[in-house]
């Protein structure tokens, strides 16, 4: 979003750029081939301080606002280029530490947060099973009380970071609670009767580790809880309302070397004497790609400024989850075009792109769930009815004082 960071934004965004550039990109292609996960990657991440350039400075974070946050993802996606990394950590940042920072206990806050800031622990955010994933409201995760705790049974699916994950965030049906009895709860994976697979075998985003967790009478504390109790579909909407929003930024960041790189190469590629720039085709793909980047930046800005201002702002993340999905993709594909068989091949990265950009079709909601959502929005506002989810907490999560 050049034009929009004040001086302070940009020197953050330019510090991210060459921390994924430096870090992330030359690792990539390793990563897709073999299906890897470096934990060490994580850390040095960690270190840098990404995790937690938004978080409270009481639990390790820098404690500057979401800002601060989206200058330092768009820099860092630009660096790296890399959407398997990208995946992983905004799961974690802003689906788990989101959720934490906004409906945790401080005594939640201080066991949990420290280690996903610091890179030393990883986190999913677990609410898709088979035969449940947008529709959310009919997960069978089974929780029941006991003692003064809970026991869990059942399983995730396709769960983002879930076969590397030290720390769980999910969702259960708590028996005592009624039909809609959602709860959300929150454990370290290394616990008796919880089960992590090996990772999924997927067309892209292979450097993200993507797999079940199965509960087999977990037994939890009352500490687990994350607000209250049948009352977890409010963490999971405000969760996915500031992933949707951050993956636009990321997808910002990930756009713009792409229409870079096809507008040089297509100055300096001759073709029967002239410059391939010189083909109305060439430039149309480009000028489109160029277009939906601005586009994309525009609701992105809004959609900031309106998760800044505590306002639901569910119908403009759906847009831009629809919007950043459809435009990488199409950049990515008329790259392919432009670079010809070169972008074609393995050793260049389009092709990996290209692959990654599929998944964004229907990670965190499909985009015929977010033009369904879009729709029903709309209709609610026609009939002058409000669509705002019950007590989402937009006005905690602003940086330093969101733990206030």
């Amino acid at each position: 979003m050049n034009g929009i960071w004040n001086e302070q934004q940009q020197d953050i965004r330019a510090h991210y750029l060459a921390v994924g550039r430096e870090l992330v990109r030359p690792t990539s292609s390793q990563r897709d081939r073999e299906l890897g996960f470096d934990r060490e990657l994580w850390r040095a991440l960690g270190s840098s301080g990404l995790f937690g350039v938004h978080m409270p400075k009481q639990y390790g974070g820098q404690g500057l606002g979401i800002w601060e946050f989206s200058a330092a993802l768009e820099g860092f996606s630009e660096g790296c280029q890399d959407m398997g990394v990208l995946v992983s950590f905004v799961a974690q940042v802003a689906l788990v530490q989101a959720a934490l920072i906004s409906y945790g206990t401080e005594e939640q806050l201080q066991r949990w947060l420290p280690p996903l800031i610091s890179g030393e622990k990883i986190g999913c955010f677990a609410i898709t099973e088979q035969g449940c994933g947008s529709d959310v409201r009919s997960l069978k995760l089974a929780a029941r009380r006991d003692g003064s705790g809970y026991r869990l049974n059942g399983m995730k699916w396709n769960i983002t970071n879930a076969p590397v994950a030290d720390i769980c965030m999910t969702f259960a049906r708590l028996e005592e609670s009624g039909t809609n009895g959602i709860s959300c709860f929150i454990t370290e994976t290394a616990k008796p009767g919880l089960t992590q697979s090996t990772p999924f075998e997927l067309m892209g985003n292979r450097g993200t580790p993507i797999g079940s967790l199965s509960f087999d009478d977990v037994a939890l504390d009352a500490a687990s809880l994350v607000g209250i109790e049948g009352q977890g579909l409010r963490v999971l909407y405000f969760g996915f309302l500031v992933e949707r929003i951050f993956t636009g930024v990321s997808i910002v960041g990930c756009m713009q070397p792409v229409i870079d790189e096809c507008l040089q190469y297509s100055l300096k590629r001759e073709a029967f004497g002239r410059p391939i720039s010189d083909n109305q085709y060439v430039q149309g793909h480009i000028v489109q790609a160029y277009t939906q980047l601005e586009l994309l930046r525009s609701v992105v800005g809004r959609g900031l400024t309106e998760l800044e201002q505590g306002r639901d702002c569910s119908t403009l993340a759906s847009i831009i989850k629809v919007l950043a999905s459809e435009s990488m993709h199409e950049a990515c594909l008329n790259a392919m075009r432009i670079h010809g068989n070169y972008g074609y091949r393995r050793d260049h990265h389009y092709e990996r792109l290209l692959r990654d950009s599929i998944g964004l079709f229907f990670a965190g909601g499909t985009s015929e769930i977010h033009k369904t959502v879009i729709w029903a929005n709309l209709v609610a506002d026609a009939q002058n009815r409000s669509k705002a989810k019950d007590d989402l907490r937009l006005d905690a999560y602003t940086g330093e004082g969101a733990a206030a």
